[in-house]
């Protein structure tokens, strides 16, 4: 990055126009050449703006700094997080006044926050910030900074995005020397995009590489999210018994490291395998002791294990039980941008409960919310799903024409579904 990229980058960062930087230093046009690199300033005239950017314009130590940041991502990976808040409240105390600096505490910073907290307020004002000069950050620093962009799209649940950040992130592998963990978080986010998109064979492929790389450094729990992403992509195809001794595997390690998060995740599984399988009440027992085990979890991380159970009580007929669920969490999901898929879910299966059927005011809630949310999504997974029912309200109320449209639109689901890799059998 040139003189003049970095006095850019720190102008729009503070929010000053040329005009405001300039004042009494130097022309707005010689700025203008200074940012644009077709000048170089004197050392009075770089004095002169670094002092009113509160900035300096070298860059110290910056591979040892780089290190440093990295062992925060390292405590990270690690799940350690006691160190990872020491060694990152330690970096956070230092000014950051080159743009180098800047650019590495913020890319962090955002890692460190989705990673320790899960929370994304704030995080996307940082990687904006950065993406000033996204086209100029090379090597270590570019990878760090796709990786943080791709952890920010999966949390806001924009799974192709994410999936695409993540690929880029791999492309930087070649041009700068990282250590297998590195790869292998890579390679897991990879895969767990993937996943989320239904993309089986894809997310296959770059979980067993992560598999391999974290059972050559026995970091067992590491593995042992990868065996669950195993299982769910051999779920998908009803391979349940190859997936049911990917769950016991990773069920191991989860009571060797006494951890209930991972079991959590592990009995939401088996309750979709018994889902699958047909076996309602067992299905039940399994997403139930599932939401036991996340009850010190973020409600991002048992929104899926909610909507699954809900899912079984309507199939049961267990109407009490669905409206006492929605009546718990429903509330918790208003005015959150990111929970707006599962609060339309929980509406949806709110109305069921309560009237037993489809009605008007149901179907108008699906014409009206439901269906174009994840029409603007792409989602079509939940398109398939939700397109026949409303096929079936309009042929049995004898609205022909409606019902073809909406039988023809869940034709056209299925069909991108599978356009875009996305094998759900």
């Amino acid at each position: 990055m040139n003189l003049g990229e970095k006095i850019r980058y720190f102008r729009k960062v503070k929010n000053l126009s040329q005009q405001e930087l300039s004042a009494g230093i130097c022309s707005v046009p010689y700025l203008s050449k200074i940012e644009n690199g077709v000048t170089e300033p004197s050392e009075e005239i770089q004095q002169h703006l670094a002092a009113r950017l509160e900035i300096r314009l070298n860059t110290l130590n910056e591979n040892e700094l780089i290190q440093r940041y990295i062992e925060v991502f390292y405590a990270l990976y690690k799940r350690d997080h006691s160190a990872a808040e020491q060694k990152f409240h330690a970096l956070n105390d230092s000014p950051t006044q080159s743009v180098d600096e800047d650019i590495l505490h913020k890319i962090f910073k955002s890692i460190y926050i989705m990673m320790t907290t899960l929370d994304i307020q704030g995080v996307q004002k940082l990687l904006t910030e950065v993406g000033y000069i996204e086209n100029v950050i090379k090597g270590e620093k570019a990878f760090y900074y796709l990786m943080a962009k791709g952890q920010l799209s999966y949390f806001m649940e924009d799974y192709e995005d994410s999936f695409q950040y993540f690929l880029l992130a791999e492309k930087q592998l070649d041009d700068s020397r990282f250590q297998d963990w590195e790869k292998g978080y890579l390679l897991y986010m990879i895969g767990l995009s993937a996943n989320q998109l239904y993309k089986n064979i894809v997310a296959l492929e770059y979980t067993q590489l992560a598999l391999a790389i974290f059972e050559r450094s026995y970091f067992f729990e590491r593995c042992a999210d990868c065996r669950i992403i195993l299982a769910i992509i051999h779920l998908r195809i009803k391979n349940f018994d190859e997936s049911t001794k990917h769950l016991w595997l990773a069920e191991t390690i989860a009571n060797n490291f006494n951890n209930e998060v991972l079991m959590g995740v592990i009995y939401h599984n088996l309750g979709s395998i018994a889902t699958h399988k047909g076996e309602t009440e067992k299905a039940i027992e399994l997403y139930t002791k599932s939401l036991e085990a996340k009850k010190n979890d973020t409600i991002s991380q048992k929104l899926s294990t909610i909507y699954m159970l809900l899912k079984e009580y309507q199939k049961s007929n267990s109407r009490d039980q669905g409206v006492e669920l929605l009546d718990t969490w429903l509330n918790q999901l208003k005015g959150n941008a990111l929970f707006r898929g599962f609060e339309l879910h929980f509406i949806y299966y709110k109305q069921l409960f309560t009237y037993g059927d489809h009605n008007e005011e149901s179907i108008r809630f699906m014409v009206k919310e439901l269906i174009p949310y994840f029409e603007q999504r792409n989602e079509w997974i939940h398109l398939a799903e939700y397109y026949p029912i409303l096929g079936k309200y309009f042929e049995k109320n004898q609205k022909y024409k409606q019902a073809s449209m909406y039988y023809s639109l869940a034709y056209h689901a299925v069909r991108k579904m599978h356009e875009e890799g996305v094998t759900y059998v």
